[in-house]
């Protein structure tokens, strides 16, 4: 008989969608449970899509060039469209649950004398603005109506995490991430924060980076007395740059702890003299991140790119237990901006921008879904760290995870999977997000072609390939024990905790990263 081992390693190395969802799900429920997988040599007769990757049969599509930087200084500065202040919303949403709206409504400007942020200031006009705002009591972050979804416009988070089956809730309540958007029909504004490990603190630092950073870019773009003011790119990147401040002050007036962003603007370009089709017509993408929540683009025509690949060394093995960077109080009332980062690219109308926390983008990771392994040098994570106490680690559960998977990479390359650099790591999780929107869950089709459905199928990926993880955690052995008499009694929480680790072997065979999981989404264009 398999060891459990091989039937991973064997059911789970095929990238097709609709082979993986048979394959996780039939995990643990014993021989006679397991799906073959579809043959995928009718589509790639090469064999497996990672192998033919890695044998150059594959190629990763280049897409419009992404430039990125740390300050407006270091990136081109284009002319951007006059777009209308006043144009109507046509999508706003937020969450989980309340998302943005449950932090204080009223923003206080904190003065910060912080050597790393002293370049951001808040603009003149912003005070003047304030005092002659016509803001009303329901009217949040500069929105009136926080709950209104548009399948071009949307955004959706959930826990990946296990329920504890002695309370029934998911362990790392409540969701520490946070999305907000605001569409229009040639701009939006679209943000996601992942609150750095888990509880009530971690929550409210995510929210209030949202609503800080929308807040001020909503009255900043959108703001009549300042918006005459906003003509290239330079100007958006000082606005991203200042609202990042803005965040970082409702962090520690909200009393939350630290928390990734990633706040992404997409602008209409001027149109051609000669080309006035609206099919024709160009927009930019712009963003400012600092952590590990990631901003992509979806073209039908390129594939999937990464408009951040800048924040992160993408030839470096990445530690996932190391956000790399947050704002809130990490030293004193300091962020840390160690891998705060701009980045720019061209867009196309019918384009969809999305922006991911990294408990979607890491289980797209050939790794973390034990689709391949890395080389024997890159296993011991840990000499990777940085000594500084103020490093970041991500969620306890994920570090546990991830530390037992990584240590067992000797064993898992028994089977055969092959082995991947880290660049080679980076352009498989965009070929497999590229997979799943251009064929879908069956493999077959028809492509993603709305901001509404590539939300839904990067989250019910992310639920998947974690399922059988979950169901190992939520085993009602690790939490009771059976009397002769028959009947379950409760064990100490002592006892709980040294099950639970005697699981960890075999939860580090089993693919995906239990966390939050977040994404949302806009498509360019009216």
């Amino acid at each position: 008989m398999p060891s459990l081992r091989k039937k991973v390693a064997g059911f789970m190395r095929q990238l097709s969608i609709s082979n993986l969802a048979g394959a996780v799900e039939s995990i643990g429920l014993g021989e006679q449970s397991l799906r073959s997988p579809q043959s995928l040599t009718q589509d790639f007769p090469g064999g497996c899509f990672i192998t033919r990757y890695l044998n150059g049969l594959e190629t990763k599509q280049e897409g419009p060039s992404i430039l990125h930087g740390r300050n407006p200084e270091e990136l081109p500065s284009k002319q951007i469209d006059i777009f209308q202040e006043n144009e109507e919303i046509f999508a706003a949403y937020t969450g989980p649950d309340s998302g943005l709206t449950a932090v204080n409504l009223q923003q206080k400007h904190l003065s910060i004398s912080d050597t790393d942020i002293d370049y951001i200031d808040m603009l003149d006009q912003n005070e003047q603005y304030r005092s002659g705002s016509t803001t009303s009591n329901i009217t949040i972050a500069g929105v009136t109506d926080w709950f209104n979804p548009h399948e071009n416009a949307y955004g959706i988070a959930t826990t990946l995490y296990e329920k504890n089956p002695t309370n029934d809730t998911s362990n790392g309540e409540p969701i520490a991430d946070c999305f907000g958007i605001v569409a229009r029909p040639n701009s939006a504004i679209l943000a996601l924060a992942d609150g750095v490990n888990w509880g009530t603190k971690a929550s409210i630092a995510a929210r209030s980076a949202v609503h800080g950073s929308i807040e001020y870019l909503n009255q900043t773009l959108f703001c009549p007395s300042i918006n005459s003011e906003m003509t290239t790119t330079k100007d958006v990147f000082i606005a991203l740059l200042r609202s990042f401040h803005a965040a970082h002050s409702m962090i520690l007036q909200e009393q939350g702890m630290l928390t990734t962003l990633t706040v992404c603007t997409i602008l209409p370009l001027p149109s051609s003299s000669t080309d006035t089709n609206i099919c024709h017509r160009k927009y930019i993408a712009c963003t400012c991140n600092v952590g590990d929540s990631l901003a992509y683009v979806y073209s039908g025509k390129t594939g999937v790119r990464e408009i951040t690949r800048g924040s992160h060394d993408i030839h470096c093995m990445r530690d996932m237990r190391d956000a790399l960077g947050a704002l809130g109080p990490v030293d004193g009332s300091n962020p840390e901006l160690n891998n705060l980062t701009l980045a720019i690219t061209e867009v196309e109308r019918g384009d969809i921008v999305f922006l991911t926390s990294d408990g979607i983008s890491d289980n797209f990771d050939p790794v973390v879904g034990k689709f391949a392994v890395l080389p024997n040098h890159s296993s011991g994570a840990d000499a990777t760290l940085k000594s500084h106490d103020a490093r970041l680690k991500t969620r306890r559960r994920s570090t546990e995870n991830l530390r037992h998977t990584e240590s067992s990479n000797s064993n898992v390359n028994s089977n055969n999977l092959p082995v991947v650099e880290a660049y080679q790591r980076h352009e498989l999780t965009l070929l497999r997000m590229e997979d799943l929107l251009r064929r879908g869950v069956s493999g077959e089709g028809p492509p993603c072609n709305s901001a509404k459905h590539l939300c839904e199928l990067l989250l019910d990926f992310a639920v998947r390939i974690t399922a059988a993880k979950r169901r190992i955690l939520e085993d009602t052995e690790l939490y009771y024990a059976q009397h002769k008499d028959g009947h379950l009694v409760q064990l100490s929480k002592h006892e709980q905790r040294s099950r639970r680790k005697k699981t960890l072997e075999k939860i580090s065979m089993i693919p995906g990263k239990l966390d939050h999981a977040t994404v949302v989404a806009y498509v360019v264009g009216p």
